[in-house]
């Protein structure tokens, strides 16, 4: 299959920055691994011009979705017409897809995501005292699916005012044991960097690892670096790490319903074949 002619569809993917994602390179290996004459392609649109970007949007015919990433998931929710129940109670969408009236569905997987690479790696989730730092659409996604699969307990913290305060509170209403925490990982066994720190090498830490049960499992949702600095001092610690890259991963075949690819191999294994990559989360 030619790589791109006048009937490739495109997929993009918006975000800003927009250089450290890994979904163009996923998606569109992906597509030729299973003939789908498709493309993904990356978008770097700021939060002020997102309004332009999504009325432009409206004129593209090929276009099969969206793929949204910082800081644009809570406002893309508000440029759907319908939100899955998942999106709807996160307040966020990850995921976008046009209808044939033109409108657009949002979901959220970015939990699915993380939480299903813990499963498959035989991590128990359920039980397990939750600390989630950031609480913008990413965090509120892994918070609420964290606790859909048992948590004891889901703390959260945000450096922005309110945030954690309101995401807490969402998810005390559902049921879930939470409340805010500072950013040590003293005290819990599921710990989660849901903020972008570790993207740059001068980032501080995101997160105290100071207390870390060897027992405990550290998690990032940061794609480049795979191994933040905040793994490598959680597995310093003897914990179990998942990188974001296999967060990332384990979305697809759930991206792959939601965009309707009916058919091919949309797996963690698949995206590894499709790379050529020898072990998961391989950058």
């Amino acid at each position: 299959m030619k790589i791109v002619d006048g009937a490739t569809r495109v997929l993009g993917i918006v975000g800003d920055p927009i250089a450290q994602v890994r979904a163009p390179e996923v998606w569109s290996a992906l597509f030729r691994a299973n003939g789908v004459n498709a493309i993904c392609i990356p978008f770097h649109v700021s939060p002020g011009e997102l309004p332009t970007f999504f009325a432009g949007l409206h004129t593209i015919q090929n276009l099969i979705g969206l793929i949204v990433t910082i800081p644009h998931k809570p406002a893309a929710a508000r440029y759907a017409a319908h939100l899955t129940d998942r999106a709807r109670k996160v307040g966020s969408a990850n995921l976008m897809r046009r209808e044939s009236n033109g409108t657009w569905t949002g979901d959220i997987v970015d939990g699915i995501g993380l939480v299903g690479g813990l499963l498959a790696s035989g991590q128990r989730v359920a039980g397990r005292r939750a600390l989630v730092v950031g609480s913008g659409g990413v965090g509120r996604a892994i918070a609420f699916a964290i606790a859909e699969a048992g948590a004891a307990s889901v703390h959260v913290h945000d450096v922005i005012p309110g945030r954690a305060e309101d995401l807490a509170a969402a998810l005390a209403a559902s049921g879930t044991v939470s409340g805010i925490a500072p950013p040590a990982a003293s005290g819990f066994d599921l710990v989660v960097n849901a903020s972008p720190l570790g993207m740059k090498a001068s980032d501080p830490l995101p997160i105290d690892p100071a207390g870390l049960d060897r027992n405990a499992i550290a998690a990032d949702v940061v794609v480049h670096p795979p191994m933040t600095p905040w793994l490598t001092a959680a597995a310093a610690c003897g914990c179990h790490v998942q990188s974001g890259t296999v967060m990332m991963d384990h979305q697809l075949v759930a991206m792959q319903t939601f965009l309707g690819f009916e058919n091919g191999d949309y797996t963690p294994a698949a995206v590894r074949r499709a790379l050529g990559e020898e072990t998961p989360g391989k950058p």
